[in-house]
């Protein structure tokens, strides 16, 4: 069973458990100290995968057993998304036409997000009214994700702001989209380490990037900040950055 599926079935228990009012067997989903699958190994963010394998056994056992009672009707896949449209090419975004276009067949199209990576609300909304589900499906199932806390958007927005610092970007885009989630980024515990460390930190992490990945143009010391500017830094900082970038080469090749 692969690492994706594993966590699936443990986010399907976890949710069961949660709805029938019993304690999460894969811990609280409150708070933003939970790590997500992209942060771990094959464990996910769910939970060991030794819980719930009777469990999740038992759902392939019966699906099993439905498809070979009512085998799936021959024709296209559904899942046939553009990478552009889908947004991630890990997903796999078929589905049965049996399954419909219910709530409750799109709260499980967004638990399979969720088994991928933390998504904000607007993401799930988006995407599901694209692949056509009804506005009021989506909504039931956009809330009932909340409210299992499949999806969080504090959870989502402390995620976001990790993610970009780790790959070395600025956080000017992150800033926009956070704030459109109607969440302030620096109420964010990620948010408020990362302005601890002052912004000649921040010049260097910009400075780091243009070192590794120096541009390749004339006028270098122009590239540089459009460079900084695309990675999403802030003006002043991808400026600044650029200036001494720009002095450090000329001192080089002195």
């Amino acid at each position: 069973m692969s690492a994706k599926a594993d966590i699936l079935d443990q986010l399907r228990c976890s949710v069961a458990a949660i709805e029938r009012g019993e304690a999460d067997p894969h811990g609280s989903r409150t708070g933003l100290d939970t790590p997500s699958l992209s942060a771990t190994s094959g464990e996910g963010r769910w939970g060991t995968k030794s819980h719930c394998r009777g469990v999740a056994a038992g759902k392939r056992h019966r699906a099993a057993g439905s498809s070979a009672e009512h085998p799936k009707a021959a024709g296209p896949s559904r899942g046939t998304f553009s990478r552009k449209a889908t947004d991630d090419p890990c997903e796999d975004e078929s589905v049965s036409p049996a399954e419909g276009k219910t709530a409750d067949a799109a709260f499980q199209r967004i638990l399979r997000w969720a088994a991928v990576r933390e998504r904000s609300t607007v993401y799930v909304r988006e995407r599901l009214l694209r692949d056509e589900f009804a506005p009021t499906a989506v909504e039931e199932a956009v809330a009932r994700a909340e409210r299992v806390r499949a999806i969080d958007d504090l959870r989502y927005a402390d995620a976001l702001v990790r993610t970009r610092l780790a790959a070395g970007k600025g956080l000017r885009d992150a800033r926009s989209e956070i704030e459109a989630l109607g969440i302030d980024p620096e109420s964010l515990d990620a948010w408020q380490e990362h302005a601890a460390r002052g912004r000649e930190a921040e010049v260097e992490r910009a400075l780091v990037l243009l070192r590794r990945r120096p541009p390749r143009a004339k006028r270098a010391r122009e590239a540089a900040f459009r460079k900084l500017a695309t990675q999403g830094f802030d003006t002043d900082v991808a400026a600044s950055a650029a200036r001494l970038w720009h002095e450090e080469t000329l001192a080089a090749a002195e």
